[in-house]
């Protein structure tokens, strides 16, 4: 609650997610009389073929945005592979970066299995601070923000992406196109109303 802006902009907020290419989130509202329920303007249409997703990958440090990462291939993202594919191409390199431009910097992780064992040796190895954060707790990390935002850009243009590679795409375009510094900027000014909302709420839910 103490922490300036200043502090709170040398945070990299980081995590992953997972898109999907039945849709982005959005849930279909038709209008309609009872007696047409079963119309075809009233029913959504379905895909034949398989569902199949993308977990990506990103972070954020004030105004420094990671490259967006598709996370190769449909393993489980445990700690070996987190440490491989997630923190010594990308991560790792991206807090160089955000300790040059601001200074000291600490990493926000959500604790899932993927960023224990192996994670925590090589990240003690490359002398990444982290801050010990609270399981299930999304509203607080900022970056849980960003996905949102990109699941409302890709609902109201694409709606749907019926294949994986395509979907890959409409991914990094959203991250590059509706993600601004004043964005970033908005999200890490609103860390001391969500702390004590949390504060208030005695540690349940918090409108964020």
């Amino acid at each position: 609650m103490n922490w300036t802006y200043e502090e709170w902009k040398r945070v990299v907020w980081t995590d992953e997610s997972s898109f999907s290419t039945t849709g982005f989130g959005h849930r279909l509202w038709i209008i309609r009389k009872p007696d047409v329920e079963y119309h075809t303007n009233s029913v959504d249409e379905t895909f034949e073929q398989e569902q199949s997703s993308k977990m990506i990958w990103g972070g954020f440090c004030g105004s420094l945005k990671s490259n967006l990462v598709c996370i190769p291939g449909k393993a489980k993202l445990d700690s070996a592979t987190y440490v491989a594919k997630v923190m010594e191409p990308h991560l790792v390199p991206f807090c160089h970066q955000c300790c040059e431009e601001n200074g000291w910097t600490v990493v926000v992780e959500d604790g899932a299995p993927g960023h224990k064992k192996h994670a925590i040796t090589y990240r003690n190895l490359n002398g990444m601070d982290a801050i010990q954060w609270p399981a299930q707790s999304p509203d607080l990390n900022l970056i849980e923000a960003l996905w949102m935002d990109m699941e409302t850009e890709l609902g109201e243009i694409w709606g749907r992406v019926g294949d994986v590679e395509a979907l890959e795409l409409c991914l990094k375009a959203a991250w590059e196109r509706c993600i601004s510094e004043e964005r970033l900027e908005e999200l890490i000014r609103s860390m001391p109303a969500r702390l004590q909302a949390v504060i208030d709420a005695d540690g349940g839910a918090i409108p964020y």
